[in-house]
């Protein structure tokens, strides 16, 4: 199964859709990042599209958990989020659109870069594509196998640099 996770106006064809506004044309509900109803690991892609630049900061760590959650072992997150140097062009396109257009005062539109790919510690970069002013990510779900053996070595470096340190 795909799941396009916060369709918005645009679901991807091909995607069983997911939304914040609970609207009853979509197959999933968004409640606190979370797609209610949706099983563990039952998805084979998660696409997710001018999506994360919304989400407070405070929460990124809640909606990588509920990817993680989501997605198969072997499963793919595609990400398409603006790029750092689009940030005030996308910024004026979103208060165009959510303030004047669609008048959605609910949609948070963040004044400051984010850089979320600092919360994707569960995943892995497979690829990064520009297309127009976004970067298009794809990522795999790394094992906890994987993260583990991360962790140990960077706790094994640390180790070894203070012990070099102190043994100086």
């Amino acid at each position: 199964m795909k799941l396009d996770y916060g369709s918005g106006r645009q679901p991807k064809e091909g995607f069983l859709t997911s939304d914040f506004c609970g609207a009853p044309g979509y197959d999933f509900y968004i409640k606190d990042y979370k797609v209610l109803g949706a099983e563990d690991h039952s998805f084979d892609v998660i696409h997710c599209r001018n999506v994360i630049h919304h989400i407070p900061e405070k929460d990124l760590h809640l909606l990588f958990s509920e990817f993680n959650r989501l997605l198969k072992k072997d499963g793919q997150l595609i990400i398409s989020e603006p790029r750092k140097e689009s940030h005030l062009q996308n910024l004026i396109l979103d208060i165009i659109w959510y303030r004047f257009l669609v008048f959605d005062d609910k949609i948070m539109i963040p004044n400051e870069y984010v850089d979320y790919k600092q919360y994707l510690s569960d995943f892995e970069m497979i690829s990064t594509v520009d297309e127009y002013s976004n970067e298009i990510i794809i990522c795999t779900k790394r094992t906890y196998k994987e993260i583990q053996y991360e962790k140990f070595t960077e706790n094994l470096n640390r180790c070894h640099s203070s012990f070099c340190v102190a043994g100086m």
